[in-house]
C-alpha cells in the first residue's frame, strides 16, 4: 500500500533513500491516500443513499489522476484531484472544461 521512506542508520550515512527517491515515494503515497479517501467518501455516501430513498444516488463523482481536467465534468459538484500538481478541482456545471474550478493547491 504505502512505500516507506528509508532514512538510513544515521544522519548523512548514505544508507537511506536519496531526497529525490524519498519525495517520489511521498508523492506516490499521497496519491494513494487521496484515492483511498475519495473511495471512502463515496462508500459512505452510497451507504447513506441506500438508507434514504429520497437520496439522489452516489454522492460525488471523483477522479484522481495526474494532470488538470480537460473534459466537461460528469455532474455538478464532481471532484478532480491532480495528484501530480497537488491541485483539487470541483465542477460548477457540466457544459465544458471551463466548469472545473481549482479550489486548492498544495504549497510550493
Amino acid at each position: 500500500m504505502f512505500e516507506p521512506v528509508e532514512i538510513g542508520s544515521a544522519a548523512d550515512d548514505a544508507s537511506g533513500d536519496s531526497l529525490r527517491d524519498a519525495f517520489a515515494k511521498l508523492n506516490r503515497n499521497f496519491a494513494v491516500l487521496a484515492e483511498h479517501l475519495a473511495q471512502m467518501s463515496a462508500d459512505l455516501a452510497d451507504a447513506r443513499a441506500a438508507s434514504a430513498p429520497d437520496w439522489p444516488g452516489s454522492f460525488v463523482a471523483r477522479h484522481v489522476t495526474q494532470g488538470a481536467p480537460t473534459d466537461a465534468p460528469p455532474l455538478l459538484g464532481a471532484v478532480w484531484v491532480d495528484a501530480e500538481a497537488g491541485e483539487v478541482y470541483v465542477s460548477t456545471g457540466t457544459n465544458g472544461a471551463s466548469d472545473w474550478v481549482r479550489i486548492a493547491k498544495a504549497a510550493d
